[in-house]
Parts: structure tokens; sequence; C-alpha cells
């Protein structure tokens, strides 16, 4: 049952996608990130304080490789989220497990075990043609095409980011201080980024409502995350994790009555089911 804590994370998450997109319309990108590392800070930081705990550890090369990839496919992320419907977005967002099928394809071809990596080579193939059908530039539905390659180039980032993350476990880092150092690379870049662009002046106080939601949805969504990972079924919790997406899609339609073309919805299933294929076969095989 611990793994029905990755269905609250969705939703959590699809609700700091609402925020995003709410808050776009009045503050710049800098601000938005700014505002999703603020809480988890304060949060995380309030509490190892409290208990007495190390803040650093002993691994910060290991988190540094960690925060940049992680920072750079946020920000990627972000950007997506304000350029393309929520649900098309969200799942270019969610196609990490896929990059990380091909490098393992890739790796090994090299060593002779390409032909066992039959079912990876598959969901790597139907995902591209789920892209493809994304991009369909004979759609009723035009969309950002820059914004669906930064959505993607997100997905491949995000991979490289998992794969340290997962490193830091193995080498006995507490979630709370991943979770927090890597909310103090997001404060930082965002205070670099309004150094660069500066403070919106048409803010207002349901807009400042909509930036307090990013940081809040995203630390109980990150939070939930850590906790249905780490204590429940690893197969269950990596499959609710893309009902992420079902809520996305559901409040782009609600609030915006965003449409995606018959064309992006196969492209999006293709990925889903692709995404989840390459997961599932990764649990099960360990790799």
């Amino acid at each position: 049952m611990q793994s029905l804590w990755m269905l609250a994370a969705s939703f959590f998450f699809s609700l700091m996608g609402v925020s995003i997109k709410l808050a776009s319309a009045h503050h710049n990108l800098a601000e938005i990130v700014l505002a999703r590392g603020i809480p988890s800070v304060l949060f995380l930081a309030g509490f190892a304080l409290y208990r007495g705990l190390d803040l650093w550890g002993r691994h910060l090369r290991v988190h540094a490789v960690r925060n940049v990839s992680g920072v750079t496919s946020m920000w990627m992320g972000f950007y997506s989220m304000l350029h393309l419907p929520l649900g098309l977005a969200t799942t270019l967002n969610y196609t990490s497990p896929l990059f990380l099928a091909g490098f393992v394809l890739y790796s090994g071809y090299f060593v002779g075990i390409f032909r066992e990596q039959w079912l990876r080579f598959g969901a790597v193939i139907l995902s591209f043609v789920g892209v493809l059908l994304i991009f369909n530039p004979f759609s009723e539905t035009q969309l950002n095409h820059f914004a669906i390659l930064v959505g993607l180039a997100c997905g491949a980032l995000a991979a490289v980011a998992y794969m340290t993350v997962r490193s830091l476990g193995q080498l006995g880092e507490p979630e709370w201080r991943t979770v927090m150092l890597f909310s103090m690379s997001i404060t930082i870049t965002g205070l670099i980024g309004i150094a660069v662009l500066g403070f919106s002046a048409n803010s207002s106080w349901q807009s400042w409502l909509a930036l307090l939601g990013i940081g809040i949805f995203g630390m109980f969504a990150q939070l939930c995350m850590t906790r249905a990972f780490g204590s429940g079924h690893p197969m269950l919790t990596a499959t609710l994790q893309y009902s992420t997406i079902i809520f996305a899609t559901f409040w782009g339609e609600w609030f915006w009555s965003e449409r995606i073309s018959l064309s992006g919805f196969l492209g999006m299933t293709l990925i889903v089911i692709a995404g989840l294929t390459a997961t599932l076969y990764s649990l099960k095989h360990k790799q």
C-alpha cells in the first residue's frame, strides 16, 4: 500500500504544473524557479538544524553532478510547460526512462548483449514514433516545436539526474539531504535568473498565491514520491508515477480548454507505453 503514495505525488506534481501555468501570466521563469526551491530549503534545512544533522555530507561532488543535470532539466521542464499543453509537456518530461534504455542499449551493443535487449529496443522505437506523431506538421493543432525539443531535452537530463540519485543512494546519502541540496541549487539559479531578468512588475496577490503553490505542491510531491519509492513496491510505484500525465491532461482541459490533436494524443499514448515498458524492464532486471 505504500506505493499509493505515488498517486498523491502525481496529484501534487500536476497541481504544481497548474500553478506554474497560472503564475506564468504575471511572473517570469526565474521567479517561478525560485518559488519552487525556497519552501523545500526552509523546511528541510530547518529540520536538519533542529535535529543537529550534517547539512553537507561527504559526497558534494556527486551532488554537484546531480544538481547540474537535475536543475537544468527542471528549468527546461518548466519552460515546456509554459509553451505547450500541460498534459503534453508532462508527457515529454517523463521520457527519462527511454533515454536510460537507449543508454543501456548503446552500452550493451559493445559488450555483446544487444540481442537480449529487444524489449528495450522496441520501447525506444515506439517512443520515437510517438515523438514524430507529436511533431506532426499536418496537425490542425499548431505546437511550439522548439518547446517540444526542450521538453525532450528535459527528459534526457532527468535520466542523468536519475542515475546520479541512484549513485547517491548507494553511497548511503539520506533522501532529505539529496532533496535539500537540490532545492538549494534551484534557489541559487532562481536568484541568478532574477538578477538577469528582474522582478515582474504586474504581479498580484493571486499570482503570488500561484507562486506559493509551486513551492508547496512541489515539496509535498517530492516527499510523497520519496516515501513511495523508499517503502513501496518498485514496479507498482514506477507504474503509478505516469498518472501525473492523466492528472495534468485533465487540469489542462479544465482550466484552459487545451485541445490535443489525435496524432498528439496517439503520440503521448505511445510514449507512456514505451516509458512503462522500459521502466518495468529495468526494475525486473535490476538495470
